[in-house]
């Protein structure tokens, strides 16, 4: 009667250690938070901006207004757009970027989507200087365009931007420009 009282003991007491071991192997650090980005080089952008772009292709030039915020989280930079319709537009256009630095891949990093399905994925090395040149890495050739340049903004003043880009037609092989100017509220 002895032995059988031991061995319940031993027995209830393994199963008492075997959970206790299973939770031991638990990992109960925190996952440490990513440094926030340092978004003093693109400070000036906070507020609302009036951009109008002028495309060669296109009878005249057209007005986007942007308005620029940092999230509350501290890590995005938000731009949201619209784009009153024009003749070659049949309805207003909405689009939002959301732009973080990549502290990895020591890059900017700029995430937009908009109206029709529209998306993108560009990045930037940061400035140079008063220059900032986004390269677009969701870009594919397609039926309508073939190639596109990179888009090069300058800081002209803390009110004040310039950008410029090029893309060329897949049917004609006609290159055409864009140019913006953007002037804060």
């Amino acid at each position: 009667m002895r032995t059988s009282r031991v061995l319940i003991a031993a027995a209830v007491l393994l199963a008492a250690l075997i959970p206790a071991s299973g939770f031991a192997q638990v990992e109960s650090t925190p996952i440490p938070a990513p440094v926030k980005p340092n978004f003093s080089s693109l400070s000036f952008m906070a507020g609302s901006w009036t951009c109008t772009s002028k495309s060669s292709r296109r009878p005249r030039a057209f007005t986007t207004i942007s308005t620029y915020t940092l999230d509350p989280t501290g890590y995005w930079m938000n731009e949201t757009s619209t784009t009153p319709k024009t003749s070659w537009v049949p309805t207003t256009l909405r689009a939002w970027d959301k732009i973080t630095y990549d502290p990895d891949a020591k890059r900017w990093v700029d995430v937009s989507y908009g109206d029709g399905g529209a998306y993108g994925l560009s990045y930037s090395q940061g400035w140079n200087g008063d220059q900032i040149a986004w390269h677009d890495v969701s870009f594919a050739p397609g039926p309508n365009i073939n190639s596109q340049t990179d888009i090069t903004t300058t800081k002209v003043s803390a009110t004040k931007t310039t950008s410029s880009s090029s893309f060329t037609e897949t049917k004609t092989g006609r290159r055409v420009m864009v140019t913006t100017t953007c002037v804060k509220s």
